[in-house]
């Protein structure tokens, strides 16, 4: 049988990419640095996966194991897999890297056959690379020729939200995940790889789709809503301002990328907004605003889901005035909870928005200008 080890054995990594691991016939472990967690599963070895769509559908996964991420036998199974994945927060790549170092060691000293394949399953833009990175680093030259001859490092872009597991999950194991997935995978397909991953000879148009028309329209909900006193995503896209403003924020967005590449036309790009926002309407998918919100300083970086966006938009000479107002009420966020929030507002007390936003986004000129202008009508609106 076919050997996968995961790195992350929270809703993600469950209940998408090691079930659909599971599915395609792997024996699936799990490594997690969570003790209690890591004990369950490899006691009950088994979990359940409930799935939110227009029904709730719950669906039982079998035969699986986990292991301590730092553990002799984390090492022993990097050594072993013939597929290695990951869904950690690119924050704990380097981790990972480290047992991949010894794991790939190990698979070396004894001469095991076949190439590996490892995939960052992160929400981050290319991931996987940023993982070879971090193992290149702490590699020996012997480990860096064994990378470079027999493991395959293969870029990704995925989507699948995790909710609340109030009022659906029953288990300690079980997972909450939204009924719709997507798991794009730059390059050729693999033998007996998950039917789930759809691959694709250049990554880049559709991790930008999926960060801008998903994880921004996300934030340009999140933060208007914030500023209305609404709770969750749901709620906000039964407001008729903040409905409008997602939809148009999409489009100008969708502008940009379809300028930009080939692969994409104004309806494709419409038809997949659209379902974005239906997603994030699903009744059973309760999402709060300050989740969606929160580190407002990482989400206005340059080329980040709302910077990004309005550079493609303005690329392509479109309008982008609901994009600007995005950007505008994410610089309005006040979370005193959220230290990045906090900070966000120290530097617009001392160096004014105008000054906060060339700082934080990069901005400048016409771009700069309208950003600064939908800010000081937000807070005439809101104040």
């Amino acid at each position: 049988m076919k050997r996968a080890l995961h790195f992350g054995a929270g809703n993600i990594g469950r209940g998408f990419i090691g079930w659909l691991l599971v599915d395609a016939g792997f024996q699936v472990t799990f490594a997690d640095v969570v003790p209690g967690l890591v004990r369950d599963i490899a006691e009950k070895r088994r979990y359940r996966v409930i799935e939110l769509g227009e029904e709730k559908r719950v669906v039982e996964v079998e035969g699986v194991d986990a292991c301590l991420l730092d553990s002799e036998r984390c090492a022993e199974l990097a050594a072993e897999s013939d597929w290695i994945t990951t869904a950690v927060g690119v924050r704990h790549l380097a981790a990972v890297a480290e047992v991949l170092v010894q794991g790939f060691r190990l698979r070396m000293q004894a001469d095991r056959g076949g190439d590996v394949i490892v995939i960052a399953c992160e929400n981050a833009v290319r991931a996987t690379s940023q993982l070879r990175d971090h193992v290149l680093r702490l590699a020996d030259d012997a480990v860096r020729s064994f990378v470079d001859a027999r493991v395959r490092f293969l870029d990704a872009a995925v989507d699948r939200i995790a909710p609340n597991r109030e009022e659906h999950a029953e288990e300690p194991l079980d997972c909450v995940v939204e009924s719709y997935y997507e798991w794009v995978v730059e390059g050729s397909p693999v033998p007996g790889a998950p039917s789930g991953i759809s691959w694709v000879s250049n990554l880049d148009p559709y991790l930008q789709r999926k960060l801008y028309l998903v994880n921004g329209a996300h934030a340009a909900i999140a933060y208007l809503a914030h500023l209305y006193g609404i709770r969750t995503i749901g709620e906000a896209l039964s407001h008729a301002d903040i409905r409008q403003h997602a939809a148009q924020f999409q489009q100008e967005a969708a502008r940009g990328l379809a300028h930009r590449y080939a692969e994409f036309d104004l309806g494709h790009l419409a038809a997949y907004a659209d379902k974005v926002r239906a997603r994030f309407a699903n009744p059973y998918v309760v999402d709060h605003v300050g989740r969606v919100a929160r580190d407002p300083l990482r989400k206005l970086a340059p080329g980040e889901r709302l910077m990004g966006p309005l550079m493609a938009a303005a690329e392509a000479g479109c309008e982008a005035q609901a994009i600007q107002r995005a950007i505008a009420s994410a610089l309005c966020y006040d979370d005193d909870q959220d230290e990045a929030s906090v900070e966000l507002g120290r530097l617009i007390a001392e160096i004014g928005v105008e000054g906060a936003a060339r700082k934080v986004c990069g901005l400048d000129g016409p771009l700069l200008e309208g950003v600064v202008s939908a800010y000081q009508a937000l807070k005439a609106q809101f104040r």
